[in-house]
């Protein structure tokens, strides 16, 4: 357990509740396995959230007789209330704890996606991806949120790590599962099957998920104090190197994952099962660049680790410019340096995560809210705006990853670490 942590402060909860939270081995302070699968299971909804709607995009098109090009504001919509809606869920979670706001984004996801699944028209799938978002954002939020309550900046980034390690086949499972499920049912089907998973992993946590922040450390939710408090988040310079250099390494992935359906099925009229396997080998790296940041936290600085990661995250891009230069209408031009990207991505965002939620202890949800905001609202801008200077080309699509990736390792190596507020 941490020793500066809340648990530890405030002796708001019994020895009994502490014990039942955190394990002490020789090795530090790691949480619990039950613990540890579960944290790893909440955060799994973001990917599958959005790994998992790719492959339907093309069939909900047809089926609706929505445009190709229209059909991406389904993607859209969940990220931007997903973007939106964590700034208020930190503030929420520091005044009323953090079980019942992941409570409640459960039973809201849940009941989102069976809106989904029923849909009768585009404008009610759209509502039903926002709501979606709503609810993804309070349990994804929370989730890394427990595990700074409880461990320290660099026990929270090995566990970190670990958890992106043990969700990470999720990203390439997703699609394929999303895919098949298109091809048997209908473009239906995988949004019924998100809220089963949801279903599921909320059953499981009820006895598992436990109450990390005490009355003692809880703030009052006043709008005029909780603007000050964002306030003073916002013009923290040491905060904000981590939270652009994390949104901008991550928009790599959601250009790809809103623009490749385009392109490999669009133009290179493979089909949405093909497509469904190449999406899910885009994000194997990220298993591997997960394991791979768990190990180098214990011989190299947070700060060390995440400027290794963004350099293989522009050594990918750089490769992936010069492929599809070479070769434009080749699938595998995209899909293998996309696999070198994620695993970039893997070494960087347990770090990320660490690095920001240690700079403000005594606000780790509304910090937590602030670098979730960052992520998904700057990679909703740029997917955005690229789609509007995109030619729907295989080096249109490069470039535009190659812009993230170049952000991103600007971002780490002139400012983490080296701005002080």
């Amino acid at each position: 357990m941490r020793p500066d942590g809340p648990l530890a402060e405030a002796g708001g909860l019994a020895p009994s509740s502490v014990a039942s939270v955190v394990v002490t081995s020789a090795g530090g302070d790691r949480l619990p396995r039950s613990l540890l699968f579960l944290v790893a299971a909440l955060t799994a909804i973001l990917p599958m959230s959005i790994e998992g709607m790719s492959p339907l995009l093309p069939a909900l098109g047809s089926d609706l007789a929505i445009p190709r090009v229209d059909v991406a504001v389904a993607m859209s919509a969940f990220v931007i209330a997903f973007a939106a809606a964590q700034l208020f869920c930190g503030m929420l979670a520091d005044a009323v704890g953090r079980r019942p706001v992941i409570y409640g984004g459960l039973v809201l996801y849940i009941a989102a996606s069976l809106l989904g699944g029923a849909a009768s028209d585009f404008a009610l799938v759209v509502i039903a991806r926002a709501l979606q978002g709503l609810g993804c954002a309070a349990v994804v939020l929370l989730a890394r949120t427990i595990v700074r309550d409880l461990l320290d900046r660099t026990d929270a980034a090995r566990t970190l790590a670990l958890v992106g390690a043990l969700y990470g086949p999720v990203p390439m499972l997703a699609p394929l599962l999303s895919g098949g499920l298109v091809m048997l049912f209908g473009w239906r089907a995988p949004l019924f099957g998100m809220g089963l998973v949801v279903a599921i992993i909320m059953l499981l946590s009820l006895r598992t998920l436990p109450e990390t922040l005490p009355r003692a450390h809880r703030l009052p939710l006043h709008p005029g104090k909780v603007a000050a408090s964002l306030g003073a988040l916002a013009r923290s310079k040491a905060l904000l190197a981590f939270v652009f250099g994390n949104a901008f390494a991550y928009s790599g992935l959601f250009v790809f994952s809103s623009v490749a359906p385009q392109v490999i099925v669009g133009r290179f009229g493979e089909s949405a099962g093909h497509y469904a396997i190449m999406l899910a080998l885009s994000t194997i790296g990220f298993i591997f660049g997960s394991i791979a940041s768990n190990r180098m936290i214990r011989t190299h600085s947070l700060e060390a680790t995440v400027r290794i990661g963004t350099l293989i995250q522009l050594g990918a891009v750089t490769a992936m410019i010069i492929a599809t230069w070479l070769a434009p209408g080749a699938w595998a031009a995209l899909v293998i340096p996309e696999i070198i990207y994620t695993l970039g991505w893997g070494v960087v965002q347990p770090q990320m995560q660490a690095g920001a939620l240690s700079l403000h202890p005594r606000a780790l949800g509304q910090t937590s809210a602030l670098l979730g905001f960052g992520q998904l609202a700057i990679a909703g801008i740029i997917v955005a705006v690229f789609a509007q200077f995109s030619t729907g080309s295989s080096l249109s699509l490069a470039c535009g990853i190659a812009f993230c990736g170049a952000m991103g390792m600007i971002c780490t190596w002139a400012f983490i670490g080296r701005v002080r507020d």
